[in-house]
């Protein structure tokens, strides 16, 4: 149970870190995340319209408007400008429980990792390496690249980073931390 925790903790860091890197500096993910000196009119224009918190894809037919009318608008539409946005309305800088939130996300997927790994019974590096490599790239694969298949987020290969490196890392230490089980 010691290598576990020990592990989950190491693991937890780990990919702490890696997301602090890929997201703060030196910010892989910072094509997601332009700024735009005209934020503040666009800002204002979304608090002007009464628009209530919530994420929408703009540059698509009413939903409430029938199967027709929508099939007409989709042709309409083609070509056209389109958006998503996530719109919040207000700003908080408080991070201390975001942080804490995905450390104990990180924590999780640590423990579980490693629980996979012991339930080898005859494992060598490459199988743990790839099998950790496997769970990075589904969590890449669920998410980031199903949305990029439709939404192109310019991040796509700070994504993609994200679904390696950590992992691969994990699957090196854990190999020396969990013993094999039919040993």
């Amino acid at each position: 149970m010691k290598s576990r925790l020990l592990f989950s903790l190491i693991g937890a860091i780990i990919i702490f870190v890696w997301q602090f890197f890929s997201y703060a500096m030196p910010n892989f993910h910072k094509s997601a995340n332009a700024y735009t000196p005209l934020q503040d009119s666009i800002l204002n224009s979304f608090v002007k319209s009464g628009l209530k918190e919530g994420m929408y894809l703009l540059g698509q037919p009413d939903p409430s408007s029938s199967e027709e009318a929508q099939a007409e608008s989709m042709k309409s539409l083609e070509g056209k400008p389109w958006a998503v946005l996530n719109y919040q309305s207000s700003n908080s800088i408080d991070m201390a429980m975001p942080m804490i939130r995905g450390f104990l996300v990180c924590l999780v997927m640590s423990f579980m990792l490693f629980w996979i790994f012991q339930q080898q019974k005859f494992p060598t590096l490459t199988n743990r390496l790839l099998i950790a490599l496997a769970i990075g790239m589904i969590g890449f694969f669920y998410v980031p690249y199903t949305n990029f298949i439709w939404y192109k987020a310019p991040d796509i290969f700070a994504h993609f980073a994200d679904g390696i490196v950590p992992w691969l890392i994990l699957g090196f230490i854990g190999h020396k931390m969990a013993p094999a089980q039919g040993k």
